[in-house]
């Protein structure tokens, strides 16, 4: 089956390999005509943790020759390029997975023709190098859930293997509301304190200062219920990623617009409607956000 992968950041690469490795056939679109040809001139190369690399064959085109050739469409770019992806709501016969950071993608699939919209969320940890290598940092999960038209299960089915399980939930606000509380309290802080996920368990004033920013987001998103649990599953994502560089961070490192608006952003925003302070977000948007006016 041929699937569409629209971004070539680490998670684009990273779904495209077990794609592949699971008989799949996918078609990369990237921002660049330089990373299209360089991936179709030397294929994609997935290193993992133990330095260990492979290279698959892969298809690659730049995202302007887009046009919906592909039946299942997977959008792996960061929040702040989604804007450019506006010609994607014509498209009506085409089933897309939305795997993004934050919750600000939720107004662009409002947009879209509502057939078939799953979305997913990644507890993996990769980098890019280069054009065409993904090294896989830290093997994680991804979840799925439909937003409408049921496709989640047929995803599953492209992606899911022992190495690469894919989990099936029901509610997906509940599992974007989990994810976004992880990014709110990984994210900011590794990218103003330039340290790795794992250091957030070892270094007591960081995992103080992640403590409070997750006191907050629970608080914001009304699941102080499931503090206990959510907590546990924090420190394990922070454990089973501990070597990798936060997406933000490394967005801090190489000059470039943050998803800070969509993550941080937004649980700043549903706390002054709920009348609920959150002194540690505030300070960690406007660091960063200081950090995206200086780039």
């Amino acid at each position: 089956m041929k699937i569409s992968v629209i971004g070539g950041g680490a998670i684009g690469l990273l779904v495209s390999y077990f794609l592949k490795q699971n008989g799949n056939e996918p078609v990369i679109y990237t921002k660049s005509v330089a990373q299209a040809e360089e991936l179709s001139k030397s294929g994609l190369t997935y290193r993992n943790l133990k330095g260990s690399e492979t290279t698959i064959k892969v298809d690659a085109k730049p995202f302007a020759e887009y046009n919906a050739e592909e039946s299942y469409c997977m959008i792996a770019v960061k929040q702040t390029a989604m804007n450019e992806l506006i010609g994607l709501t014509k498209f009506s016969e085409v089933s897309f997975l939305f795997l993004q950071n934050g919750i600000s993608h939720l107004s662009f699939l409002e947009r879209l023709p509502k057939k078939q919209i799953s979305i997913g969320v990644v507890e993996h940890g990769a980098v890019k190098k280069g054009y065409a290598t993904v090294h896989h940092l830290g093997e994680g999960r991804i979840k799925l859930s439909s937003y409408s038209g049921g496709s989640d299960q047929t995803w599953r089915d492209f992606l899911h293997s022992t190495r690469f399980p894919i989990v099936i939930e029901e509610e997906w606000q509940q599992m974007v509301y989990e994810k976004l509380i992880m990014n709110a309290c990984i994210n900011p802080l590794t990218a103003l304190l330039r340290i790795t996920n794992g250091e957030l368990l070892t270094n007591a004033y960081a995992h103080s200062m992640m403590k409070e920013l997750f006191e907050e987001t629970t608080s914001v998103l009304n699941m102080i219920e499931q503090r206990e649990v959510l907590w546990k599953e924090l420190l394990v994502l922070c454990r089973n990623t501990s070597l990798n560089r936060s997406s933000m961070l490394k967005s801090v490192e190489s000059g470039k617009q943050t998803e800070i608006e969509s993550i941080t952003g937004e649980i700043i925003k549903r706390g002054i409607e709920l009348k609920i302070q959150t002194p540690y977000s505030r300070f960690a948007y406007e660091a960063i956000s200081a950090l995206d006016w200086r780039g």
